[in-house]
């Protein structure tokens, strides 16, 4: 097209001045077009549906926003939203399996699932808990020690019974101090509210009903920042066959939780009415939750023995699944955190 245009601009040129200015439109209005044609959208990067799972928590908050706001089509992405409230459990099976490619795992339930044998990777970490979790006890007890010998109800065999140990090595106790539960949340509270047990270990919206029920806080997750990390989770063999892929979602988390950061009413609205949840609601968790950063996340993914390191955490907890006899074998965490998405974000 562009080389008819030259020729024809060159025959107005030869039929004289008059006709220099047309020539000169014409040549331009061609270049233009030309260059609007060269910048078409780009072909998607996946064909096939990448399936993430979503659930009202705030990790998970950027999944909806990035979704509502059509940023994963931008990218080039074909996401399908799969939302598993409720669910969370019985989806990180559907991960394992590969009915799900994605979702953000406890990072405690990562590990276990990764010393189960599943071949799961860590891209991000998307949240971690401030006040979600708490111990939460009849009145006239004030510490952990006063609830020796008494009944605390908890869902064992997740994060909150590693959250317990925690605060029972430093308060110089033993789990076996207490008589541990296994009840989910829901049934807690009732049998709280019932005066059948003396401590409930729970996470949001439990702990508020607990406290509205009269109950005392001893301790919550705040008092180890990064304890309780989420990490968004995906299969190996789906980050090796596809890089670009994951490479394009962590783009658009950092997108999507920059706008939750500086919108969180609009980020908590699209959140509500994607999950039909109370928008109150919604808000409440976010204000007892930590929305996790590229800053840090390039703390979270560095080597060292603390709380705030993801692998520094990943050994505390594969110690006590295996003291606990939760799991069989070690798992070491560099095979199972990648932080190539996160860095190549700098």
């Amino acid at each position: 097209m562009i080389n008819r245009t030259i020729h024809a601009f060159k025959s107005l040129l030869t039929a004289g001045r008059d006709s220099l200015a047309a020539a000169a439109f014409m040549l331009v209005g061609s270049v233009l077009m030309s260059g609007c044609g060269s910048h078409q959208a780009p072909p998607p990067l996946s064909s096939e549906p990448i399936r993430i799972a979503t659930y009202v928590w705030p990790g998970s908050y950027w999944v909806d926003v990035a979704h509502d706001k059509g940023w994963f089509r931008e990218a080039g992405l074909n996401v399908e939203r799969v939302d598993v409230n409720g669910k969370y459990f019985d989806s990180m099976h559907d991960v394992n399996s590969g009915k799900l490619q994605a979702m953000g795992f406890s990072q405690y339930d990562l590990v276990r699932h990764v010393a189960a044998g599943n071949d799961l990777t860590g891209v991000i970490a998307i949240d971690y808990s401030e006040v979600a979790e708490a111990l939460i006890a009849k009145p006239g007890n004030r510490r952990l020690q006063d609830l020796r010998g008494k009944k605390v109800a908890l869902h064992r065999g997740t994060y909150l019974e590693y959250l317990l140990s925690v605060v029972a090595e430093r308060d110089h106790l033993k789990l076996d101090d207490l008589i541990l539960l296994d009840v989910p949340g829901d049934e807690a509270i009732r049998q709280f509210k019932r005066g059948e047990v003396d401590a409930v270990l729970v996470w949001e919206p439990y702990v508020s009903e607990a406290k509205a029920a009269g109950g005392v806080q001893i301790f919550s997750a705040a008092d180890f920042p990064g304890l309780t990390y989420s990490v968004f989770t995906l299969r190996r063999d789906f980050i090796d066959a596809h890089p670009r892929e994951v490479e394009a979602l962590v783009q658009v988390w950092h997108r999507a939780e920059s706008f939750i950061r500086q919108h969180p009413v609009e980020a908590c609205a699209i959140v509500a009415r994607l999950s039909k949840e109370p928008e109150p609601y919604v808000q409440d968790l976010l204000r007892a939750d930590r929305v996790l950063d590229a800053a840090d996340n390039v703390r979270a993914f560095s080597y060292a023995a603390g709380f705030e390191s993801l692998h520094g955490s990943w050994r505390r907890m594969n110690d006590f699944m295996l003291d606990r006899g939760l799991v069989t074998r070690r798992v070491d965490s560099p095979a199972h955190l990648d932080s190539r998405f996160i860095r190549a974000l700098q």
